[in-house]
């Protein structure tokens, strides 16, 4: 028969209690082992998706790459005028025909010089009376200062025939200069050629009456001949002043290319275009001609050496207009802020940064600094 006994009883329970309490702690531990886990894989994974996936570029300098424009102008003559005569008449003779090379000086048409050579005439024969005039009145003064010396004449007669010799002198003189003028007004019936050239155009015929604002011929200058283009506003501050290279490429075939130099830059700007005028001056043995169309090529100086060329997407603009790319440093993001000197469609130039750098080429809107990077393979120099 089993007796019951509390002190057993009173010394089970303890035992109990150990028990269900080590569970308990078992549980907790491994309750606690499985959160780090937790908490280590969560870190893990947001480590892994801030790493950003970026492309890159390696530029090259501005000393290397993109200092060359290239535009298209027109060959044209330092001298090209619309000759006309400088007295109205009717056309007489014509000297030159269209294509004939002239030189300066040369006689190119004539007009109808019938009246001027009558007045001329008239004024020549004017000429020789106020002479013969002049000489009657140098006679009478000589003769009363002879008899002066015998004191039989007044000093009123000498006074008057002094008087009388000095405007015969005068006379004389004005008669020269309406001959003077009269030769000059023939000589202008005829056309001379101001420089030598090529005849162009004839705007006159024979028997047609022209005027001082009918051009009769068009002369175009065949020696100084020189490439007129039409360069961008935004290049005045590069070349303004400076001896810029230029290689100039006539635009037939077999045709050599032409080194030369952009040697004037019209400082006005056309209001429409917003462009300037350069003049690259050609060799006088130059196969090209006035009228023909040419591409040129101008190198642009070097501003200094840490003007780096990059793609418009490396470039991050901020609300405040300034301007920042990234550059690859230990694969993290740094920074860099620059400043745009100059664009074209698909590049930007800024400075104040190095060429011998990677620069982030792709997302840079939502890039920060010191973000993670995985690097793609190199974007090839543009």
């Amino acid at each position: 028969m089993t007796v019951n006994n509390p002190l057993k009883k009173l010394i089970r329970v303890p035992e109990l209690f150990m028990v269900k309490l080590s569970k308990r702690r078992k549980t907790f531990m491994i309750t606690m082992r499985c959160s780090l886990i937790f908490i280590v894989l969560l870190h893990a994974n947001a480590f892994a998706q801030n790493i950003i996936e970026v492309d890159v570029f390696i530029p090259e300098s501005a000393q290397n790459a993109n200092q060359t424009i290239f535009l298209t102008g027109t060959v044209e003559a330092e001298q090209h005028a619309n000759l006309a005569v400088l007295e109205a008449g009717v056309v007489k003779q014509l000297f030159v025909e269209v294509g004939d090379n002239v030189t300066a000086g040369q006689k190119l048409m004539t007009l109808d010089a019938t009246l001027a050579n009558l007045t001329l005439s008239e004024a020549t024969a004017a000429l020789s009376a106020a002479q013969v005039a002049r000489d009657e009145a140098q006679r009478l003064y000589e003769e009363v200062l002879a008899l002066s010396k015998k004191q039989v004449v007044a000093q009123t007669l000498i006074a008057e025939r002094n008087a009388a010799l000095a405007a015969a002198e005068a006379a004389l003189i004005q008669q020269g200069a309406n001959v003077e003028l009269r030769k000059e007004v023939l000589n202008r019936h005829t056309l001379y050629a101001p420089f030598a050239g090529v005849i162009a155009q004839r705007h006159a015929d024979l028997g047609e009456w022209v005027t001082q604002q009918t051009p009769v011929y068009t002369l175009i200058e065949q020696n100084n001949l020189r490439l007129s283009v039409a360069i961008p506003q935004e290049y005045y501050g590069l070349l303004s002043g400076k001896a810029v290279s230029a290689k100039v490429q006539p635009d037939f075939q077999n045709a050599d290319t032409v080194y030369a130099q952009l040697d004037r830059l019209v400082a006005v700007t056309d209001n429409q275009s917003r462009t300037l005028t350069g003049h690259i001056y050609l060799p006088d043995d130059t196969t090209l001609l006035a009228g023909m169309s040419a591409s040129a090529q101008i190198v642009l100086p070097n501003q200094s050496a840490d003007i780096v060329w990059l793609p418009r997407t490396a470039l991050k603009v901020h609300p405040d207009g300034g301007s920042s790319v990234f550059v690859v440093k230990d694969n993290t993001a740094r920074r860099v802020l620059v400043e745009v000197v100059d664009q074209n469609t698909d590049q930007i130039a800024v400075k104040n940064t190095s060429a011998d750098q990677v620069f982030v080429a792709s997302g840079v809107e939502l890039l920060k600094d010191g973000d993670s990077l995985q690097v793609n393979k190199p974007q090839e120099a543009l």
